[in-house]
């Protein structure tokens, strides 16, 4: 009878077990970053990984355009031909517009398609043994590139090339190139099918959760995916400044004011992102900056236009809404930085003002049930309910994003919202149609926490709650980034701004609504001109009273490739408009048009390569791996398993668990029946 109770045991669980998708197998310390390679096979579940060799990035800045070029090498060290999956991220407006392959000595360049049509051709090449690769867009800042057909042995080079515009705010130049993605909370019930090879299953409210979730590692294990960085910068002005927060660098001049950036270490672990800033010298700060390119008949331009320094400081009463994320995601540095942050936000508010502090995970609460006068009481216990805010669980944001928003000040209050989050949420869209339809008389402020926060996210909400987002990296950065914020939420906005470009002719403007003027963030435009304006005028409203500043404005002839960058903003206005509730068809039809004009990647169309020459055999198989990844700096393992964070193929461990009850239970019964039996 033992003898049968075993049988049926191990016959339940291998039951159970076949039933059950079976993840990636990751290699030790690998990394979720830009040029992870995620090998996956049907054939081999559990087979040994294929390592990240390395990750050279080349970035070359002028005035306020970069252009990048991020090569990855990969070896296939199997003794099988390989598929592969490649998830990396870039900045969330990258406009991504070449694809290069390279295998031994032979470069197959990217074309552009419809994305159905891409994969069509993809999935043919591949099942005809062609070596073929596919880029596809997930997210605004996370894409993933598909290659088949991976010689044994071979080593494997991807190029990927965009261009992005350089963000000024508060007299620093910054750039940002993103080494993670973080692990992201995936809200939803699962579909029965999901499409991608990710820890999440695709759900309602997430239905491509599988294709932005790649598993992770446990903790120990040796970092690899190492990144080479070199930057040539050509500012355009002279500096008083030039330093990276995050990284060592080595910094070399060159001849026109020019300057080489190399990692001091020469390569790191992708497991941050990497930041450099640069800071005019005095008298040399931009007051206005127009770049240029013509491009048939049109002129593109990337217009900056600043604030004045100083307005006229009438401090109205404000109602602040905090809203601190202290999901698992945000354990350890990350949650310090949002206290220490929200504590000096809390020190700020002056008598006349009412607050309120919202918390979450995967569940929301808030110290008062409405906001409160900023007494000295009422603050003394808000900074104890904040020293009591700990890091744990999910990431259940929309609840709390309701609550912030549900209500509206008093006419003669100016009502914020202030989110401080690393923003690793799946469901974003979801969260922006919440902003769109309760924003009302609010303005929305994020503040992005961490090592590597969602960028798309962080940027967005804020775009749509006409406020300002802060990223703020390390602990020494919260005082000053807070300062700095801090001088915007308490001088008045410019509202309703529009600009006037005389002698342009006809111009497309994006974005079309142009967003609120804040002390020290200036105004970033792309436009498309029948000709280069001579001058720019922008009118707006200071509370209400009316303001205008005009601009003469130099021409500079660093602007090359900005029809790029004007399509790609394009794109965003179109599918914003979708969010909005515009028509699917005539947006995806818009969309599709300017996309394939200017070789672009975006949710419609990819970039795909083929060897026209067939590589595999056509009787060898066809192996493909998993490889995990690691957490980014600064984030708690063991936080993250946590009740719904499940990055960690939680749900496989959970389903498991489930699986040894039942057996428990058969073996339980068997014993029963056994003594019934006998």
């Amino acid at each position: 009878m033992s003898t049968i109770r075993t049988s049926v045991a191990l016959l339940l669980l291998l039951i159970v077990a076949s039933a059950l998708p079976v993840p990636a197998a990751p290699a030790k310390g690998t990394r979720v970053s830009e040029g992870t390679l995620f090998w996956r096979t049907a054939e081999h579940p559990a087979p040994g990984p294929a390592p990240v060799v390395r990750t050279d990035v080349e970035l070359r800045v002028t005035g306020m355009v970069a252009r990048a070029t991020v090569r990855q090498e990969f070896t296939n060290p199997s003794d099988e031909w390989a598929e592969a999956l490649y998830v990396f991220p870039l900045p969330d407006d990258a406009a991504v517009d070449h694809l290069r392959m390279w295998i031994g000595d032979r470069v197959i360049d990217g074309v552009i398609q419809e994305r159905a049509a891409a994969k069509a051709t993809y999935e043919q090449a591949k099942h005809e043994g062609k070596r073929t690769s596919l880029v596809e867009q997930e997210r605004p800042n996370v894409f993933t590139t598909s290659l088949a057909n991976i010689p044994p042995g071979a080593a494997i080079a991807i190029e990927i090339e965009y261009q992005h515009a350089v963000r000024y705010d508060a007299g620093r130049f910054r750039l940002r190139f993103p080494m993670v993605v973080g692990p992201r909370y995936i809200p939803g019930v699962p579909l029965p099918v999901s499409s991608g090879q990710g820890w999440a299953a695709d759900t309602d409210a997430v239905p491509d959760a599988s294709r932005i979730t790649p598993l992770v590692a446990p903790p120990g294990r040796g970092p690899i995916n190492p990144v080479s960085l070199r930057i040539e910068l050509d500012p355009g002005v002279p500096l008083a400044a030039l330093e990276s927060p995050y990284h060592r660098i080595h910094t070399t001049p060159l001849n026109g004011g020019r300057f080489e950036i190399r990692l001091e270490h020469i390569e790191v672990p992708a497991d941050r992102d990497f930041e450099l800033v640069w800071q005019p010298a005095a008298g040399a700060e931009p007051t206005a900056a127009l770049f240029t390119d013509q491009t048939g008949d049109r002129t593109y331009a990337l217009l900056m236009l600043m604030p004045p320094r100083e307005l006229e400081r009438r401090r109205a009463p404000r109602e602040v809404i905090f809203v601190l994320d202290n999901s698992g995601s945000m354990a350890g540095a990350s949650i310090e930085q949002a206290r220490a942050a929200l504590k000096l936000a809390l020190a700020r508010l002056q008598p006349g003002d009412s607050f309120n502090v919202v918390r979450f995970n995967h569940r929301t609460d808030s110290l008062f049930a409405e906001a409160q006068p900023a007494s000295r009481q009422n603050l003394e216990a808000a900074e104890r309910y904040v020293d009591g805010i700990r890091a744990s669980g999910g990431t259940e944001m929309l609840s709390a994003l309701m609550r912030a928003l549900a209500a509206q000040a008093a006419s003669d209050r100016l009502r914020q919202v202030i989110f401080l989050t690393d923003g690793e949420v799946g469901n974003e869209e979801q969260l922006f149609q919440v902003i769109r339809h309760r924003l009302g008389d609010s303005r929305l402020f994020t503040i992005g926490i961490g090592s590597a926060p969602n960028s798309h996210f962080m940027r967005e909400a804020a775009r749509l709650g006409r406020g300002t987002f802060t990223y703020i990296g390390s602990p020494g950065e919260v005082q000053d980034k807070m300062l700095t914020l801090f001088r915007k939420l308490e001088s008045p906005a410019i509202t309703d701004l529009h600009l006037e470009l005389p002698g342009a002719g006809e111009a497309d403007v994006l974005p079309a609504r142009i967003p609120d003027l804040y002390l020290g963030e200036p105004v970033m435009l792309t436009l498309r001109t029948e000709r280069p304006p001579s001058r720019a005028v922008l009118r707006g409203q200071v509370g209400s009273v009316n303001w205008e500043q005009e601009v003469a404005l130099q021409q500079s002839d660093g602007g090359s490739g900005l029809s790029v960058h004007w399509a790609r903003a394009q794109i965003a206005a179109l599918l914003d408009a979708r969010g909005a509730g515009g028509a699917d068809d005539t947006i995806r039809e818009a969309v599709l048009d300017i996309a394939l004009a200017h070789h672009l990647v975006s949710p419609y169309t990819s970039l795909v390569a083929v060897d026209v020459t067939p590589a595999r055999p056509d009787d060898a198989g066809l192996a493909t791996h998993a490889l995990e990844t690691n957490l980014p700096a600064g984030w708690d393992y063991q936080a993250l398993l946590g009740f719904g964070q499940g990055a960690t193929a939680a749900p496989l461990h959970i389903v498991v668990g489930v699986s040894l009850l039942l057996a428990a239970a058969v073996l339980v019964a068997c014993r029963r029946f056994a003594g019934l039996a006998s």
